[in-house]
């Protein structure tokens, strides 16, 4: 629940120059259609009848125990209990750990607190912790060139305590190298009023170093709301949450809030009638795209050798090229192979079916710099840079 109150110039020139160029995502597309609103749905059920999660209750435990379950049903199996302690208690985040392919190291972490505060809080914040949820079951067998995070911050109704502990002790000592923190806090929006828009935010405060990439950051997000949702977008900022001690840090963060705020948080009323369903289902979309964006996600495992590669079994060329980029796959290969060219951010620029023995594909069009070839079959993989001059 929110109260009111050199480096990062070169990132944000990145970033935003992948904003400009961002168009649909065919396999975002699709695994944004798998996500599934019942899911969701039992999520805010299975949230609400938990009770009131505040610090030192059985009903936080227990809500901390409903989450591991979680992913320990999706298969995952990094997943690590943050303790700290606080007004001479226990308080547990959790942490669980997807790897990425080509930047293990590097991390985007998806966070939304499970903590409430005098109620169920179905709302602030079953809903982001839905959510979550949802993202790490559809992208757990899915390569992302990132690594990603998805945290689960308790103590945030006390002041960010969770937040501020993981940041000061696992953050800040191990310097850990973050790409972006995504976070999602209180986005049920009020039942009964036209929910359209979600608001998008930015680090417009001190210190400024990251300010300049956080709001490229959040333009890409708005850019991916749009594109895997139904809603408009419209962009604020950050404030009183847990990217907060992210922000402290001078880490580049962005986020989500409901545009019609409710009055119902921190009060028993905050329940499963007061919110709006179905635009938790519109952000779960938005937010599956953006996470996908985000860690750099790929439908062909770019990034990971596999004993099915077939590096002896075809030749490209030429590379670097201008124009054209010949494929000859050497001993025939004649299933059908899909082939794919991506920018390094994913973004698709070339694809198509063969099961030829050669094909020459056009690159004429595209802007000179680096790209991902890629050709999967059913039993062959295959993945290769490739420089246009």
């Amino acid at each position: 629940m929110k109260i009111y109150s050199t480096l990062a110039i070169l990132i944000a020139f990145l970033v935003a120059k992948d904003v400009n160029s961002q168009t649909f995502n065919s396999f975002y597309g699709e695994v944004v259609n798998n996500y599934s609103s019942d899911t969701i749905h039992k999520y805010l059920v299975e949230f609400e009848n938990l009770g009131v999660k505040e610090h030192g209750t059985p009903a936080l435990q227990n809500t901390l125990d409903w989450i591991i379950k979680k992913y320990n049903n999706y298969g995952y199996t990094d997943i690590v209990i943050d303790t700290f302690n606080y007004a001479a208690q226990d308080d547990y985040n959790l942490i669980v750990t997807k790897q990425g392919s080509l930047y293990p190291n590097t991390f985007v972490i998806i966070d939304g607190h499970y903590d409430t505060k005098s109620g169920t809080g179905t709302n602030d914040n079953g809903t982001g912790t839905a959510i979550v949820l949802e993202v790490a079951r559809l992208l757990q067998n899915i390569t992302t060139e990132y690594s990603i995070k998805f945290i689960h911050f308790s103590g945030e109704e006390d002041g960010l305590i969770g937040s501020s502990h993981f940041v000061n002790n696992v953050v800040v000592p191990t310097n850990m190298d973050l790409k972006i923190v995504f976070n999602i806090d209180e986005v049920g929006g009020v039942n009964g009023l036209t929910n359209n828009t979600i608001v998008c935010e930015r680090d417009e405060t001190n210190p400024t170093v990251a300010n300049t990439a956080s709001y490229a950051y959040t333009d890409t997000l708005a850019s991916c709301m749009e594109l895997y949702s139904n809603l408009q977008t419209e962009i604020s900022y950050a404030y009183s949450s847990d990217y907060m001690p992210f922000q402290a840090q001078e880490k580049v963060i962005t986020g989500l809030y409901e545009k019609n705020e409710s009055p119902y948080p921190h009060t028993p009323a905050d329940s499963l009638s007061k919110l709006d369903t179905n635009y938790v289902y519109e952000i779960t979309k938005g937010t599956i795209g953006a996470s996908l964006y985000f860690a750099v996600a790929h439908e062909f495992g770019v990034g990971v050798k596999t004993s099915t590669n077939p590096t002896h079994s075809l030749v490209v060329y030429p590379n670097p090229t201008n124009d054209y980029l010949t494929i000859d796959f050497k001993e025939g290969l004649s299933e059908i192979k899909r082939i794919q060219i991506t920018t390094l951010l994913g973004e698709v620029v070339a694809e198509m079916r063969s099961t030829n023995a050669t094909e020459r594909l056009s690159l004429i069009g595209l802007s000179k710099g680096v790209y991902l070839l890629s050709i999967q079959s059913d039993q062959h993989h295959f993945s290769e840079k490739i420089i246009l001059q």
